[in-house]
């Protein structure tokens, strides 16, 4: 072999061995990326999962602000929406970031389609924005800035920010598209687009948000059965008086509040077991749940709540009301059931018609009951309650309340009662 060829040999093995180190530093420096990659996406599970599985036994509203927090943290946005499904509508469970954010109100169904509608109605994730984007095809991200015609951010124009649309949802049975129980919306800057390594985490998050929305619903879904009446979904015995005496605390020391007035109806209905005797069970039920919708209006007139005390009795709270106020309100509600023939509206043909009224005791916090009182609401609850059977003594579909202005503590009448107060 001549001397040329022999150095030519060297130089070619010399290349291809050099070739060979760089492929290796290549793969090599690959594979240290995937590994930190990798190791980020573990620690980013250490910090997310826990989380979100103490979200789960939070409520839907405190749920989507952990998801938005850990969703920020992970990833970043400008903003950033987190909606709930309910009655077939999104709603808005919370919000970050600002200017149009400001005017969404958490707790309000959301109606503006775009994106958002896209990615709940195909159970899939979206992006949109200026331009079409470099997405790896295992991803499983739609990019619908390619069609102009498609839905677009929640708000502003596509050419001005990147908005992606997760679903949250519910695995289903076997060859079942997954449930969607709600949306995860975030939007950013035209000048920072989503990387495919954040829009992994992303995914990422939304699948670990969803187990936790989807029990934080359930949760919540749970604790309104246990709090609601199940027939006339006003506030149970236990629970309503629960609040009226959270309430009545809070105003007994008030701070910065221009009222400490507490008004309380205790109701019952006139005549309603003649009714339920005459019409049977399932009038008498129709009877109440109309009832009930009466009592929850006035309720929400008086800034108050309304619960079912048992059988044909109710109790209404009114919030920031005098007693006048509270008076008024009783009468309006005495008023309009008299005005109400029930028979007619539930279509039932009576000879006889029985005439459906409501005996009203109004007593109010600090007026009936000094905030020195050891246990105000309870003093309050007995004081409507003498007041209502006051109302049934003298002849019923009444409103009665304590004349006297000094507050003091009821007392029952030896010999006095009880009575039948149907």
């Amino acid at each position: 072999m001549s001397h040329t060829a022999a150095v030519a040999l060297g130089a070619s093995a010399a290349a291809v061995a050099i070739a060979a180190f760089a492929w290796q530093c290549v793969t090599i420096g690959r594979l240290r990326r995937r590994a930190e990659t990798a190791v980020r996406h573990f620690n980013m599970l250490q910090n997310l999962a826990p989380a979100l599985t103490a979200a789960s036994s939070e409520s839907t509203f405190a749920a989507c602000a952990r998801i938005l927090d850990r969703f920020a943290s992970l990833v970043g946005a400008q903003t950033l929406l987190c909606f709930y499904e309910a009655d077939d509508r999104l709603m808005l469970g919370a919000k970050s970031g600002a200017g149009y954010v400001g005017f969404l109100r958490e707790g309000e169904p959301y109606a503006g389609g775009a994106i958002v509608e896209w990615a709940r109605d195909r159970a899939a994730a979206a992006i949109v924005g200026p331009a079409a984007s470099a997405l790896p095809a295992d991803l499983g991200i739609s990019d619908m800035s390619r069609d102009p015609g498609t839905a677009g951010p929640v708000a502003g124009s596509r050419d001005r920010v990147w908005a992606l649309a997760l679903p949250l949802t519910r695995t289903r049975d076997y060859g079942l598209r997954p449930e969607v129980i709600g949306v995860l919306y975030a939007e950013r800057n035209k000048a920072e687009p989503f990387s495919p390594g954040e829009l992994s985490t992303a995914l990422t998050v939304a699948r670990l948000a969803s187990d936790a929305l989807s029990r934080a619903v359930f949760a919540d879904r749970m604790r309104r059965e246990s709090e609601r009446d199940p027939l006339t979904q006003l506030l149970t015995p236990s629970k309503f008086r629960m609040r009226l005496r959270s309430e009545i605390e809070a105003r007994r020391h008030p701070a910065g509040r221009a009222s400490r007035d507490v008004g309380l109806l205790f109701i019952d209905t006139d005549n309603f077991k003649l009714w339920n005797d005459t019409h049977g069970h399932a009038a008498g039920d129709k009877l109440l749940r109309a009832l009930a919708d009466a009592f929850d209006d006035i309720a929400a007139r008086g800034g108050g709540f309304a619960g079912r005390n048992g059988g044909d009795e109710f109790c209404v709270a009114l919030l920031d009301r005098t007693k006048d106020a509270s008076i008024t309100l009783a009468e309006h509600l005495r008023n309009r059931i008299e005005s109400l023939d029930f028979a007619k509206l539930f279509g039932i043909d009576a000879l006889a018609p029985i005439k459906i009224t409501v005996s009203v005791g109004v007593a109010h916090f600090p007026v009936d009951v000094a905030p020195s009182e050891p246990q105000p609401a309870d003093r309050l609850f007995e004081a409507a309650d003498a007041n209502m059977y006051a109302a049934k003594r003298a002849g019923r579909n009444r409103v009665e309340w304590r004349r006297a202005s000094s507050p003091r503590r009821l007392e029952r009448i030896p010999g006095a009662g009880p009575i039948p107060r149907h």
